[in-house]
């Protein structure tokens, strides 16, 4: 503090109290006259020093520290006590410009002690002023020392830019990442820390940030003062000043290397998280190609211990009636008789195969839109000498005129399945129903998905099943029989069968409460009905005629070849594609093509028939095969009868009469 501020520090800043103020008038006059006082008696009367000369300056600290009031009440005071005394004293006459000089006098006095109050006044602001703009100053550097031991403890880069692009400030991080003194850090350009290949792409967005004057992002590699490359983020926010104005950014950077470097460990990690999945999806695949084949090995011995016996049982009854055919030529009523028997027993076969290819889905279906209930009513003596007189067999058709478009045969055959089963399954006067009955499904029921249905429902009242035991009845080869008693191919057949007519088969079982197996067929608008007991007559045999026959297996071609000649017509046989193409260039035009579907050589049936009919257009062709497989499923649309093995020799004449009368048609 100087000398000069001390005064002013003491005057005071509220109203003086009465008694200090007095005190202060008092003092002051007091020195005042004093000082003069003590002047006249030091130097009598030529000294110089008026009442006057220490009066004013009394007046004026009166006004300064006492206040204006109390130097004016001091004059006025004076005043009057020298006027008072001066009329009391009438022994001396005062002239008229005395007592002029007199009252200018005390009009400066006054005057005095009110500019002394205003001073008074002036130097008080001035005071607070001082002590405002001091405060301010140190709470802006307190306030600047705290943001800036905020800044630099905080481990981000952080700056603040002016209008020209300029830094007007920065932290600690910013300065210790640059590795230089603050002055070089303010103008650094960090254009020569960027990686080169970022520098281009930086460049470019920092200077459509900047123009936008709007937050922006920026990220990319710098060189830190150790030399190292580190990745930082760096985010800009504009900077406005009170009045709105834009003054510069405000900026902050992260160092996101480490965050860069846990990201690609973690897509790495991906990487070989995918891969291993990838491998034990493999190995999971592996292992359930191993599990099938298992599977396909432990129903192929199923297979053996009930299809085998079921084969030996009517390889038995074949080879035996063979064998005393050959024995007693000239016997025709045993011949008749074990020709029969012989038949009945490939019959039987035949269905066997039918059965295995059903369940498989491969069997090839003559769908049809028939009357149901007639189907079955047409069956229902065969079903009664099925179940033999030791069991009641109830039939209750009630889905009158509903029609399904299925194989008749294939649906006689599931329901003679399923009763056959119910059979087994009940004692001795046990019951079986067979019930028929339209039914509506509101919403999809597991495999079923809503519609309209026909339902055909086999009961028995016989022990029933558990429920582990019913979850497996469809199953290829299971069977719940003793060994040699089924194939457990009977509920397989009538599952395939359902499945390839688009339905769907439910079975209810419950130990002690029987079983239900339910067949839901879907309905079918009947344009074109097939009742079952509709009949097509034979046509007549065909005229004999010379038929190109194709076989691959020896001894099938010398059968047919045997029952084609019984019905009068002229053989010749290749026993491939090529074989019958080069037979008919050299041989006199064929009245009809016999092949098989399924051919070594590399081109099968069907593409035979196809250039043989390019070749010879109009030659009558008839395909003929026991199984096409998926491979060949285009014989099934081929524009040429296909007759299945075995076929009888009635068989070969009706498709051969078939085949030729159509030809006539067209």
């Amino acid at each position: 503090m100087t000398p000069i501020e001390l005064p002013i520090r003491w005057i005071p800043k509220r109203r003086t109290h009465w008694a200090v103020a007095l005190a202060i008038t008092v003092v002051s006059l007091g020195v005042a006259w004093g000082g003069v006082w003590l002047a006249t008696r030091a130097f009598g009367g030529e000294g110089g020093l008026t009442p006057t000369s220490t009066l004013f300056p009394a007046l004026i600290v009166i006004a300064i520290y006492a206040g204006w009031r109390w130097s004016v009440g001091s004059v006025t005071l004076l005043g009057l006590t020298i006027i008072v005394l001066t009329l009391l004293n009438t022994e001396s006459r005062i002239s008229a410009g005395v007592w002029i000089s007199f009252l200018l006098f005390l009009a400066s006095a006054i005057t005095t002690c009110i500019l002394a109050g205003a001073v008074r006044e002036l130097l008080i602001r001035l005071d607070e002023e001082g002590r405002a703009r001091r405060a301010a100053e140190t709470h802006f550097q307190e306030s600047e020392g705290r943001f800036r031991a905020l800044a630099d403890s905080a481990p981000t880069l952080m700056w603040v830019t002016n209008r020209d692009r300029v830094r007007g400030f920065v932290n600690q991080a910013y300065l210790d990442f640059l590795g230089l003194p603050e002055e070089q850090a303010l103008g650094f350009d960090w254009r020569s820390r960027l990686h080169p290949d970022d520098a281009d792409r930086i460049a470019a967005e920092q200077i459509e940030g900047e123009a936008s004057r709007r937050p922006f992002v920026l990220e990319a590699r710098y060189n830190r003062a150790d030399g190292e490359w580190r990745w930082l983020r760096s985010i800009s926010r504009p900077r406005l000043g009170p009045d709105g104005a834009f003054e510069g950014f405000i900026g902050i950077a992260f160092d996101v290397t480490d965050a860069k470097k846990a990201e690609a460990d973690l897509m790495r990690i991906n990487e070989l998280l995918a891969e291993r999945v990838e491998a034990t999806l493999a190995e999971r695949d592996i292992a359930q190609a191993a599990l099938a084949q298992s599977q396909k090995l432990e129903a192929l011995g199923q297979l053996t211990g009930g299809v085998a016996h079921d084969f030996n049982n009517l390889l038995t009854v074949v080879i035996g009636a063979l064998d005393i055919i050959l024995r007693h030529p000239d016997d025709a009523a045993r011949r008749q008789r074990m020709g029969e028997a012989a038949i009945a027993a490939a019959r039987r076969g035949e269905r066997l195969t039918q059965q295995l290819l059903a369940f498989s889905r491969r069997q090839p279906l003559k769908p049809e839109n028939v009357i149901v209930d007639e189907v079955l009513a047409e069956a229902e003596p065969l079903l009664r000498r099925a179940v033999g007189e030791n069991q009641r067999l109830t039939v209750d058709l009630q889905a009158t005129a509903g029609i399904a478009r299925i194989d008749p045969s294939q649906l006689e055959a599931a329901v003679l399945n399923l009763v056959l089963n119910a059979r087994d399954a009940i004692d001795e006067g046990g019951q079986i129903t067979l019930a028929t009955t339209k039914t509506k499904i509101a919403q999809q029921r597991g495999d079923t998905p809503a519609g309209e249905y026909l339902a055909v429902c086999v009961t028995d009242d016989g022990e029933g099943m558990d429920a582990a035991t019913a979850a497996h009845v469809f199953e290829p080869f299971f069977t719940t029989k003793p060994v040699g008693k089924g194939t457990g191919l009977g509920l397989s057949q009538v599952y395939g069968f359902v499945r390839q007519s688009n339905g769907s088969v439910e079975i209810d079982s419950k130990l002690g409460q029987g079983t239900t197996v339910r067949l839901l067929l879907p309905l079918a608008q009947a344009d074109e009905v097939v009742a079952a007991s509709d009949t097509i007559a034979p046509l007549p045999p065909a005229e004999p005629m010379k038929v190109l026959l194709v076989e691959d297996d020896a001894d099938v071609a010398e059968l047919v070849e045997a029952m084609l000649r019984e019905l009068g017509h002229t053989v010749v046989a290749a026993s491939d594609a090529h074989a019958a193409l080069r037979k008919a260039a050299s041989e006199t035009e064929f009245g009809l093509m016999l092949t098989d579907v399924i051919m070594p050589g590399g081109k099968n049936g069907v593409e035979l028939a196809r250039e043989m009919t390019r070749l010879h257009p109009g030659l009558p062709v008839i395909l003929s095969s026991g199984y096409t497989g998926e491979t060949l499923a285009g014989a099934e649309q081929a524009p040429w009868p296909l007759l299945r093995k075995p076929y009888t020799i009635e068989a070969l004449s009706q498709v051969i009469a078939e085949t030729m009368h159509a030809r006539t048609l067209n």
